[in-house]
């Protein structure tokens, strides 16, 4: 079978295409998934750098995101059938209840665990997911982490309810997702983007404003303005160190901050965080149980996820050099056939 592997940092000029016998037949509680297709995130171009660390003497296999089919079970499985399409989720260990402080914490596609871009792996079933049957392979698979990152961002630590105001950055995949599900639930919108033509766009996608945030550097003082100077009851901030602090001064007293991305680097502690009033939430993408949360509302409203862009299996140095440009507006995703 094909499988990428990355055996020294480097990012996308570390990747190799190699051919690999496949897994051997699935033990006791585990199923063997033909993966159909995998999405990225800007993780993934983290972890090939090696800026989590290098790579371990076996290599790295990357992303975290895939969907596939069930083709093959152990003995003993109930959760998922031969011919069941499924995506896995991004944190084996958490299938519920509050995060455990586990090597699945940091996902597939780490020095921890292999990642999806692989033509089958094998798995335990509990991290098997069956997809909504209006969803395509590449749909699903750019929901386990962005998906439900921006879904826990939303609904866990505080009900997001009608009339609210959200605050994201960006076009990637979460800030995308969040405009969607914000919208489910009857909240506004508020995203800023880096050019009129991107926020033109987003505004066409259903965003209620937007800021182009570099004409208006102190984008969160016109966050202010549009909330009649209360600022936005949620904010997801995407960037990190370099957009914490307006994130922070462009969200209400009592409101809720998201820490979500690290485009820019790790944020620091501050003593605004402290003064700010507001409510600080890191999140850690979710659990299967959010994942599946997710999944009723996708399949019940038929939402389908924005893909900017569809490579195939062969071309995922490719699509790695479009994430890192940065001027997608949705997903990128990669088809195994």
């Amino acid at each position: 079978m094909r499988i990428f592997i990355s055996r020294h940092p480097g990012g996308m000029e570390s990747l190799a295409l190699e051919q690999r016998t496949a897994p051997g037949p699935p033990g006791a509680g585990q199923v063997r998934v033909a993966m159909r297709a995998a999405s990225l995130n800007y993780r993934d171009l983290l972890w090939m750098r090696g800026e989590f660390g290098p790579p371990g003497p076996d290599g790295l296999i990357p992303c975290s995101d895939g969907a596939g089919e069930v083709v093959e079970t152990g003995p003993g499985v109930s959760r998922v059938q031969v011919g069941d399409r499924v995506a896995l989720i991004f944190n084996p260990d958490w299938i519920g209840g509050p995060f455990p402080l586990t090597a699945g914490g940091m996902g597939r596609g780490s020095l921890m665990l292999p990642g999806v871009m692989q033509d089958e792996i094998v798995v335990p079933e509990g991290e098997a997911v069956t997809i909504p049957d209006h969803l395509s392979y590449a749909e699903a698979a750019c929901f386990p982490c962005a998906g439900v990152t921006a879904w826990n961002a939303l609904t866990e630590a505080r009900p997001l309810l009608p009339g609210m105001t959200v605050l994201t950055q960006g076009g990637g995949g979460v800030s995308l997702f969040a405009l969607q599900f914000a919208k489910l639930f009857g909240a506004r919108v508020i995203m800023a983007s880096s050019s009129p033509e991107r926020c033109e766009r987003l505004r066409a996608m259903g965003a209620d404003a937007v800021i182009d945030y570099r004409a208006t550097p102190n984008w969160h003082e016109r966050v202010r303005e549009l909330t009649a100077g209360v600022g936005a009851d949620l904010t997801l901030d995407i960037g990190g160190a370099e957009t914490v602090d307006r994130s922070l001064a462009a969200t209400r007293v009592g409101g809720r901050l998201a820490l979500i991305g690290l485009l820019s680097g790790w944020p620091n502690a501050a003593s605004a965080l402290f003064a700010s009033g507001v409510d600080i939430t890191p999140i850690k993408v979710g659990s299967r149980v959010d994942y599946e949360n997710l999944n009723r509302a996708v399949a019940f409203h038929g939402l389908r996820p924005h893909i900017s862009a569809r490579h195939d299996f062969a071309q995922l140095p490719e699509a790695l050099a479009e994430l890192a440009q940065g001027r997608h507006l949705g997903k990128i995703v990669l088809t195994f056939e």
